[in-house]
């Protein structure tokens, strides 16, 4: 049995939710249950955490006056990062890509203290302080693959939203309440701004974005939510995102003019805990690590 929302906002979502009895023989809303999870994932001190991303970005043809006007790329592209996190301060991940080249590193964290493996095996490490501004897009993946700030994460619902709550379902041989969220561009915007794991990534501002969206077809966007009911514990979160995008909205072009008319994106975005609280989890920092200043050192880049 699925239930439907439209919601206009944050007090309107829980008022109603507390008064809509749940489907399956819950004793719990979906409501309660977002809230409740989000007291919950506060207090773990330990989790183990595995993301992957697919993403499919198609370019249109260019404007110019060449003879072939064609497309020029079609890329697929996959990531994945796989390790440990001991709150508040404590990491360990390890990153692979393919698709946009292949990558593969690690990334281990300790208080203030970045510790980097780069591809040839060598560790450094480096202050945090040292990489404000930096835009690394692969150190940001990592540092921003923990778990998603739920307090945040509810914003999201101060404007229209639909809620579906699929109730009971099977993942990884546990039954947990499948809840999604629909987003519409607005809720798009919000969950970048407000989300530290997906505004990091994207390193733009909140006027080009907003800009950027309003130049949006063919949008849908969702969050998908697998909570385990005796523990409120989030067990995956999933993004998924599909839009097109008109470049001629934001640049004129000309007879000579290389640039793509635009792009359609297509994104998928899986982020699965498990291990809560496993006292076997602990992270330990490589000893022969090379201390530096420079962020350049480690990627290459200088």
């Amino acid at each position: 049995m699925q239930k439907k929302y439209a919601l206009p906002g944050m007090f309107l979502l829980i008022a109603m939710m507390l008064f809509v009895s749940a489907c399956g023989g819950s004793s719990q809303t979906a409501g309660q249950l977002i809230l409740n999870s989000s007291t919950a994932m506060k207090q773990i001190k330990a989790v183990h955490v595995a993301m992957t991303a697919t993403i499919n970005l198609a370019v249109s043809g260019t404007p110019g006056s060449s003879s072939t006007a064609s497309t020029p790329g079609n890329v697929n592209a996959t990531a994945s990062v796989n390790g440990d996190e001991v709150l508040p301060d404590q990491s360990s991940f390890k990153l692979t890509t393919s698709g946009i080249g292949k990558l593969a590193f690690a990334e281990i964290t300790k208080g203030n203290q970045l510790y980097f493996q780069n591809a040839q095996g060598q560790w450094y490490v480096i202050d945090k302080s040292k990489l404000s501004g930096t835009n690394n897009s692969s150190s940001t993946l990592l540092s921003n693959a923990s778990i998603p700030d739920f307090n945040k994460l509810l914003d999201l619902v101060q404007k229209d939203a639909q809620i579906t709550d699929h109730g009971d379902q099977t993942l990884n041989g546990a039954s947990l309440r499948h809840i999604t969220v629909t987003l519409d561009k607005n809720g798009l915007a919000q969950l970048i701004e407000n989300t530290g794991q997906l505004k990091g990534l994207t390193g733009v501002s909140q006027q080009s974005l907003n800009d950027m969206l309003n130049s949006v077809s063919n949008f849908s966007a969702s969050l998908d939510f697998w909570f385990d009911e005796s523990t409120s514990y989030l067990h995956r979160f999933e993004i998924k995102l599909n839009m097109a995008l008109n470049l001629n909205k934001f640049a004129t072009p000309t007879a000579n003019s290389t640039t793509p008319s635009g792009f359609s994106l297509k994104a998928d975005i899986v982020l699965d805990l498990s291990k809560f609280n496993d006292p076997s989890i602990k992270i330990t920092a490589p000893t022969n690590a090379i201390q530096t200043d420079n962020p350049g050192v480690i990627f290459g880049g200088a």
